[in-house]
């Protein structure tokens, strides 16, 4: 079929004429997505079909996307460092006349790939997004990934009221803490853990730590504009120099971090004004069911100075473990009664078969019976 006779969300067939998908809701008419993104339905290399926008950063374009081999919904990353360059038709082009932009752009680009491939080496580990493949086209680099149906847990923390519970809490950092510590042992740092790259699946079961920023290692190394590249309250002091001491000892700290917030609902203030100030509050002061001594465990993990700090993955777990983060019962009373996970979209039942690229000879409309109102196509 054409390809634009399929929903570019759930990737189920459209009838002719319909802007609106009955399978899942989704609205062609209102997707505005920014001029930048590709167009829906923009095939790359000859086997992906675009989809929505699921994600747009400073860096690349997340799409959902359907692999007509495969026929399966995957999620394809495409490099795009927005301050740097610019789309003309599908081509991605550094800033005209800008040769700072260019070397950004270029050395960006070949640091892309070369940790896309490294990650390669993380596909059997379950804490970390599965990469089905790469390719460059367009003048830039693309990376196809599972696509993961869920939710960040930013999100989910914020659908639950700014904070979740100290148990539910431990077991999604412990799940990242196992997943980063095999990362850690291929000398590959992630730089960028924050509660927006921590992915949650719908059913609850699966923690997904997400976006290596693979682009960024160039520019953060060569260029004086580390400000832009860092989340304020999650990046500890090294992260703000050129030269500082990153390590293990630098995701530790996001890390930790990220606990602190989901459990309390407050933020930890930027590392840089800790060492001038440190206003940090333990977090035994903050939330009833965290003690003392689990307190010193982030204390530990949140040093400004790095050399004072945790230092590994294995440490952290252990920390947690010794001090009684893992102590806290299930079903303890929080502070916030636990509202129920985010429920997605209802969407009803799919045809038995995925959409597949085919020429229809005709499409049938039903007018009785449970099938009334459906369209049913036949193909050679």
């Amino acid at each position: 079929m054409d390809n634009n006779t399929f929903c570019p969300n759930c990737f189920k067939s459209l009838p002719v004429n319909t802007t609106v998908c009955g399978y899942c809701g989704f609205n062609l008419t209102s997707y505005q997505p920014k001029p930048s993104a590709l167009p829906l339905y923009t095939v790359l290399n000859s086997q992906y079909i675009i989809g929505k926008v699921l994600g747009q950063g400073g860096f690349g374009i997340t799409y959902k996307a359907y692999d007509t081999f495969k026929q399966q919904i995957v999620a394809i990353k495409e490099y795009m460092p927005s301050d740097y360059s610019e789309r003309r038709g599908k081509t991605v082009y550094p800033l005209a006349d800008n040769s700072k932009a260019n070397k950004i752009f270029e050395h960006g680009k070949n640091s892309y790939i070369a940790e896309i491939k490294t990650l390669y080496q993380f596909e059997s580990v379950p804490g970390i997004v599965k990469i089905f493949s790469h390719f460059q086209e367009n003048n830039t680099a693309y990376l196809v990934m599972e696509f993961l149906d869920g939710y960040s847990l930013r999100s989910y923390v914020k659908a639950k009221g700014g904070k979740i519970s100290v148990a539910e809490a431990t077991r999604c950092i412990l799940d990242v803490a196992k997943s980063l510590s095999v990362v850690h042992k291929a000398h590959i740092l992630h730089r960028d853990i924050s509660p927006e790259n921590i992915f949650l699946s719908n059913d609850g079961h699966d923690v997904k730590l997400l976006d290596f920023g693979s682009a960024r290692h160039y520019i953060e190394n060569s260029e004086e504009e580390l400000s832009v590249l860092l989340k304020p309250g999650f990046a500890p002091p090294e992260q703000y120099s050129r030269t500082g001491n990153q390590g293990p000892w630098t995701d530790i700290y996001a890390l930790a971090a990220t606990l602190y917030y989901i459990v309390s609902g407050s933020n930890v203030p930027d590392s840089i004004s800790r060492m001038q100030s440190d206003t940090l509050q333990p977090l035994n002061l903050l939330v009833p069911q965290v003690s003392k001594a689990m307190a010193g465990a982030l204390v530990r993990a949140m040093e400004v100075d790095c050399k004072k700090r945790t230092q590994s993955c294995e440490q952290f777990i252990q920390d947690l473990k010794t001090t009684g983060w893992l102590n806290i019962p299930k079903n303890a009373a929080d502070l916030t009664p636990s509202p129920v996970r985010p429920t997605p979209t209802p969407t009803p039942t799919p045809p038995p078969s995925p959409p597949q690229m085919r020429q229809i000879l005709c499409r049938v409309a039903c007018f009785f019976g449970d099938g009334k109102g459906r369209y049913r196509d036949f193909s050679p």
